[in-house]
């Protein structure tokens, strides 16, 4: 295993964890000042349509497979790794802008995920950046899928932030 796959699959749980440990302080800090966010639409339809069916399998292939490809190809190498080289640091927060933003094209906001996806989107400049390769962004950004999905499905509704 090369030492770029290593720093990926070092960098995966360490991603998820601070990103869903954001999600718990948002909305911690939300609800002491009596703030009411919206739960995220993708959980919510995740969680209603969950089970072995041909919609749940059409969502299973979208959250790890399409939408890993199509963001990271978009928000980490179009508006991240082509512009001027000077401006890595300003792009980087723009495209994690972005990118957190087109999450809400068709969902209510705010809510608790907005400042953890935008982590996200830091993290995976720094992989990407570190790595070279857009395909170990790619995995990263399907593992975080597969960890959310995976924590969705299998704790009780009480422990979800959503």
């Amino acid at each position: 295993m090369d030492d770029r796959m290593k720093l990926t699959l070092k960098a995966w749980p360490i991603i998820a964890l601070a990103t869903i440990a954001l999600c718990c302080v948002t909305t911690n800090l939300a609800d002491a000042a009596g703030w009411k966010l919206h739960s995220q639409t993708s959980v919510v339809n995740i969680l209603d349509i969950a089970g072995w069916n041909l919609r749940f399998l059409i969502v299973l292939g979208q959250v790890l497979i399409l939408a890993p490809v199509l963001e990271e190809f978009l928000f980490r190498f179009l508006l991240w790794e082509l512009p001027s080289p000077g401006r890595r640091t300003v792009m980087a927060v723009e495209s994690s802008l972005l990118f957190s933003a087109a999450h809400y094209l068709t969902m209510p906001w705010p809510d608790n995920a907005f400042a953890a996806l935008f982590f996200f989107g830091m993290a995976q400049c720094w992989l990407y950046g570190k790595t070279k390769c857009i395909w170990h962004a790619v995995l990263n950004h399907a593992l975080f899928n597969a960890t959310n999905l995976v924590l969705l499905l299998a704790l009780p509704k009480e422990f979800v932030v959503s």
